[in-house]
Order: C-alpha cells, then structure tokens, then sequence
C-alpha cells in the first residue's frame, strides 16, 4: 500500500520493505517531516562494561539470529484481524512576538500564523484492522467503526488521521536487521535491559558511510534468547528531506526533537506483533522549553489469529 500525500518513511526505505509512515500536511501547515530519535531509556548497563572481551562475538550472534528471525517474519504466512486506536492531538505553533526593545532588523522575529485552531485539536479514530500475509502479497485492510466515540461502519476506510500515517508496522524490524539490510548499517550494542525476566539487547543501527540510498535507522530492542524485536526507535536524521524540519526548527529559533517508537509485546508462534506506536513531534525552543506539535498514539489489541504459520527453508 502506498502512501498517496506527505512524506513516506520506514523501517526500510527501499522497495522490500512493508512498513510504511507517512506525514500527511495539510495546507498552508509549516511542517514536514518523520524518522526520528528516541535516547535509550534508563535501566541499562553502562557501555564500557557490555564492550571488552567477547563484545563482538555477541553482536555477531545478535545479528545472525536477527537475520534469522527476519526471514521467519518475511515468509510467514499471516491472517490476523486486531482493533487500531489511534488517537492524534495537535497544538498550534506558538506565536512569536517582534522584539521590542531594539528595532534592529536582525533582531525582529516573525509572528507566524498557523493552520489549527488555538485550541488543541484532539481526534480518536477506532479500526477494525485485517492483515494478510501470503507468498509475496501483502494488504492490509481497515474498517472504520468508530470516530470520536461516534459508531460508525465504513469499510475499506483510509486513514484519516492528519499528521501520522502508519502501514504495515509489522515488517518494521525487517529494515533493520533483515538480510540484505544489514549490509547497509554499522551495528554496536550500547546497553541492556531485564524485560519480564529475559534479558534485552539495545543495537544501534548506523548507516555506512558508503549508503548513498534514502534509509531509516536507530535503535533496536532485541530480546537475546530468540532475537525476535521488541522496540524500535527511529533516528530522526535519516529522513531523505531532514532539511524541511531544520528549517521550521530554524524559523522558531528552536531544536527539532522528534521521537517515534514501535513496541513489540505480543508473541505468536515466534512472531511478534505490534501492540503500541507513538511519536511525537516536539522543537526545543530558546527558553528551554519544549513545543510539542503534535502527539499520535496508536494501540493494536484484541487480536485475532486466523494463520500464524512458519514457511522457512533455508
């Protein structure tokens, strides 16, 4: 599925890939912009002490039975039906006054008008989400039953959010760690975490200085003992036109801080699942303080599993 406005982002930028993200901006809005950054959260070693002896036999085998579970995920044969929560909230851009102690030229700052009311905006839309999986064909389809609380029955329904668009999250982790994709990064693990008792590995994923091809990367929660993902935090500079979100960050004399995370929490036949996709798109400005634009949060539940089935010969 294809995004039809906005800029296109993934876990893999190239055409194997099945997650696909997407910014929609409405006209006159000032942003464009996706990929992201999240810092790893608290909880983990220290660095120095996950290097030393040993340290790249261990990411050797990470990446091994990551490419493993990759082609588990690329050939399984799926029909799973879940509900899609998305609930999206946006804030209109601060306006900034002319400075009026000087009237120096240097000195004036725009006031900047904006699209959205000066009320936060604030839309939930609820989906009846199917997914099916099969030899080299993937659709995903959705079914619009309810909008802000409102009963609805709208089938093969877009997406109607306005500023996040999120297909096919399933396949994130393929962009990362799948086969092929792996000779595009630069891997390092920097840190661990205990998650319900099994120890999880945080990789980062760093494209070689070589890659001239537009392609998502970040940081990767991969759980040791089977190697299958269970987070994804997306570097916010490897955007193909980054540029556009330094520019609006320059006209607000502020820092992008753009953060898009997909958790991983359910398991099925050895193939997890999405269960929870937030991003935030927030700007540090000059008094210290953080601007958040927009928040969009999407929750997968109530699954369905019709086939779960393992194709893998290799």
């Amino acid at each position: 599925m294809k995004p039809t406005s906005g800029l296109a982002i993934s876990g893999d930028r190239l055409p194997a890939a099945g997650a696909v993200r997407t910014i929609r901006i409405p006209w006159p809005a000032l942003l464009a912009w996706f990929c992201f950054v999240l810092g790893v959260s608290g909880g983990m070693s220290s660095l120095s002490a996950l290097q030393g002896s040993g340290g790249d036999e261990r990411l050797r085998q990470i990446l091994e039975r990551g490419k493993d579970y990759c082609i588990k995920l690329e050939k399984a044969a799926l029909d799973f039906t879940c509900m899609e929560k998305i609930e999206e909230k946006m804030f209109s851009l601060p306006e900034i006054q002319p400075n009026t102690i000087t009237s120096l030229p240097s000195q004036q700052v725009v006031v900047f008008s904006h699209p959205f009311p000066k009320r936060p905006y604030s839309h939930t839309y609820v989906y009846d989400y199917q997914f099916v999986h099969k030899g080299d064909q993937k659709a995903e389809k959705r079914t619009l039953i309810e909008e802000n609380g409102r009963k609805k029955n709208e089938k093969d329904a877009q997406l109607a959010t306005l500023r996040v668009r999120v297909e096919n999250a399933l396949f994130g982790p393929i962009g990362l760690l799948g086969a092929q994709r792996q000779a595009y990064h630069d891997y390092t693990i920097i840190g661990e975490e205990t998650q319900n008792g099994k120890k999880i590995v945080v990789v980062e994923a760093v494209p070689k200085p070589s890659l001239n091809l537009p392609h998502c990367f970040g940081r990767i929660w991969v759980r040791e003992d089977d190697a299958s993902i269970v987070k994804i935090a997306w570097d916010q500079t490897s955007v193909g036109n980054f540029m556009m979100v330094q520019a609006t960050a320059q006209e607000l004399k502020a820092e992008p801080r753009l953060t898009s995370v997909t958790e991983y929490n359910l398991e099925k036949n050895g193939i997890r699942f999405p269960s929870k996709d937030t991003t935030e798109e927030a700007y540090l400005l000059k008094n210290g303080k953080k601007f958040v634009r927009s928040l969009t949060t999407i929750l997968y539940r109530d699954y369905k599993f019709f086939t779960v089935e393992l194709e893998v010969n290799y």
